[in-house]
């Protein structure tokens, strides 16, 4: 008796463990997400446009470029934006907060996900026009490269009563390193009801996905039309997406009224024109 007890107590614990572990599986890329557009969406209740953009803010150690990302955010002036590959308070930025500096302009407030570099921190910040009611940010799993890459996500409350998430990451110009941290980031945002607009660069292309692009299509939707997103880089002559801008839409609460393109004016300062979308929010009447 006490060896059938311990038997079923062994099947019990494994039983349990394989069931709360979730399991990914890549998506179709052959065929593109549906998603509501503004065409073909049928509701006509009220709704609020969210304008989108994703900035790419590696500017090495030349300071004096800053001027010109703040220009480029203030030109478009978003609602919500990404700063990908961000300094905050860096040697090599002269100290300077730039998602602070950048909040501060365009009124938004801001959260920072970043490693320790230079005195300072470097990695992803999201800011918003809308208060910010949580915050999260995860260390995505370390591959052959050695670098900390970065998932920082935020709630934000767009109307009273109204929330919606807003996240960004970098993720590995290595391509086995992208599948462990693509997993890691499903893995949070498969557990949330609320929308969510996901930013940022998964250096991969539509043209040749690889596992992050395919992993993500199974649940995000790209806001870009059927033919493809648009290419932003290099800006002498654009051959690639490195800015997407997708969304998890768990309640049909979003739609996409203006697709991903680049901002081109004012110039960038670096080889990455910003990207920009329109996605609009369902009110309740």
């Amino acid at each position: 008796m006490r060896k059938l007890f311990i038997v079923f107590f062994v099947f019990l614990i494994g039983f349990g463990f394989n069931s709360c572990q979730k399991t990914y599986e890549p998506g179709d890329w052959s065929e593109l997400p549906e998603y509501p557009t503004e065409d073909d969406d049928e509701y006509t209740g009220p709704t609020k446009t969210l304008k989108i953009m994703s900035i790419n803010m590696n500017l090495a150690s030349t300071p004096a470029n800053f001027p010109k990302m703040v220009d480029i955010a203030k030109a478009y002036n978003p609602d919500l934006l990404l700063l990908r590959q961000c300094d905050s308070k860096t040697t090599r930025a002269n100290s300077v907060d730039r998602p602070q500096v950048i909040a501060d302009e365009l009124g938004m407030e801001v959260y920072m996900k970043g490693r320790s570099y230079q005195n300072g921190l470097f990695g992803n910040a999201l800011l918003s026009k809308f208060p910010i009611k949580e915050t999260f940010g995860l260390d995505l799993t370390i591959g052959t490269a050695g670098e900390q890459r970065m998932f920082a996500m935020i709630k934000v409350e767009i109307e009273e009563g109204l929330e919606i998430y807003f996240a960004g990451t970098e993720l590995e110009t290595i391509a086995a390193d992208r599948r462990p941290q693509v997993i890691d980031i499903l893995r949070v945002t498969g557990e949330l009801t609320l929308p969510l607009i996901f930013a940022g660069n998964f250096n991969e292309q539509q043209a040749s996905p690889g596992d992050a692009l395919s992993y993500l299509s199974g649940t995000f939707s790209f806001a870009c039309p059927v033919a493809g997103c648009a290419f932003n880089a290099p800006k002498a002559g654009p051959t690639g997406t490195y800015d997407y801008i997708t969304f998890q839409d768990p309640g049909k609460q979003l739609i996409v009224s203006k697709n991903l393109e680049p901002f081109r004016v004012p110039e960038t300062a670096n080889t990455f024109f910003p990207t920009t979308a329109e996605i609009k929010v369902k009110l309740a009447p």
